[in-house]
């Protein structure tokens, strides 16, 4: 009897973030699809205490960092156990996981060694970057087309295109809406709710929403901002926050677990990031009807479509309150933008259709 194919997912970062849930949801869906799936973990990250719990996965542990691809034991290691469990299909994530996971899978002679780049950052154009992706790599997995242009940006030759799969970030739908409940918040009469949710960091551009609050004040009288997330910015932004004098507006909710019951307390969702791979919040604001406000940048295009299910702007303040303001002051256009949005992630996101995309990926030739 012909032996399943063994998938070997291989994801060291210790943290949990969109990468790991992706490798997550695609280790869970590949051993129900009927895979024998392994998975490389760092044994104290968030990603290997999840699938710990889990049955059908077999977890095992490494400690990586930026050179261990220059440890040849490590790289012995990681072969022999490659050559031991007879792995047919490796997925790697971090850079840090491509070049010493990519470089033992090739020495343990694995068919397919796959590195899915889930960040829209450019690849430096360097000699050992261009052996990994021409003599090690046998495919890419970009999460958008954003990202596949950063990958190719320095370097169009890079990888042959037809070596290229896009295989977007997915949504289950069906779990997220078996979480409805009750709101998170609750509505005080005439209030419009506009949420964030993400982590406190630059990149999430929450300064700009605080400062966009700031521009309303006087035109959407009764509003406020609602921010979910915990991060490194946390008092700068509630001192900037004060400074602008809009702290009655403006709401710090800290780490949020139901995103379903916060999705369904607001009116808009608005996402101020000034650049991102794939963003899980904005499908998630779209699954549970809400507009979405954001910034014409990166990947978010990709999924939020102008004028049919949210709005976008340059990345300012002032774009930003325009288009809150305009949503704000539009019932109707609310409504209509919110229902475009959850039918189109159904169309083009959700969890099966996505893994379904992965499988043409495992399939193709190498």
């Amino acid at each position: 009897m012909q032996q399943p194919v063994h998938l070997c997912f291989f994801n060291t970062n210790v943290p949990w973030g969109g990468g790991e849930q992706w490798h997550y949801e695609s280790a869970l869906m590949a051993r129900d699809a009927g895979y024998r799936v392994s998975v490389v973990t760092n044994a104290g990250s968030a990603l290997a205490k999840r699938l710990a719990q889990e049955p059908g996965i077999e977890l095992h542990s490494v400690a990586l960092g930026a050179l261990s691809f220059l440890n040849p034991l490590l790289l012995a290691r990681l072969a022999s156990f490659f050559r031991a469990h007879k792995v047919d299909k490796v997925i790697l994530c971090l850079p840090r996981d491509m070049k010493a996971g990519g470089i033992a899978a090739k020495l343990a002679g694995v068919p397919d060694i796959i590195y899915r780049r889930g960040i829209a950052v450019p690849v430096r154009n360097h000699l050992l970057n261009r052996l990994l992706f021409r003599r090690v790599l046998t495919k890419l997995i970009v999460n958008s087309l954003e990202t596949k242009r950063c990958v190719l940006g320095q370097n169009p030759g890079l990888m042959p295109e037809e070596r290229i799969h896009l295989v977007h970030c997915g949504l289950d739908m069906a779990g997220f809406d078996a979480r409805q409940g009750q709101p998170l918040v609750e509505h005080r009469p005439g209030e419009i709710l506009i949420g964030n949710a993400a982590r406190l960091t630059p990149q999430k551009g929450q300064r700009l929403l605080i400062e966009a609050a700031a521009l309303l004040k006087g035109k959407l009288d009764n509003f406020r901002v609602l921010i979910a997330g915990t991060g490194e910015l946390e008092a700068e932004l509630k001192a900037r926050a004060k400074e602008l004098d809009v702290e009655r507006h403006v709401e710090f909710l800290g780490f949020v677990t139901n995103m379903r019951a916060f999705h369904d307390s607001l009116d808009i969702f608005a996402l101020p990031s000034l650049w991102e791979g794939f963003c899980i919040a904005q499908m998630e604001a779209m699954c549970a009807g809400r507009p979405v406000v954001a910034f014409r940048v990166s990947s978010i295009p990709e999924v939020l479509l102008d004028g049919e299910t949210g709005l976008l702007s340059e990345p300012n303040a002032e774009g930003l309150a325009a288009n809150l303001l305009r949503l704000g002051l539009d019932a109707d256009l609310r409504r209509r933008f919110g229902a475009a949005g959850r039918a189109r992630v159904l169309a083009n996101f959700d969890l099966p259709k996505v893994f379904a995309d992965f499988e043409r990926c495992l399939r193709a030739p190498v």
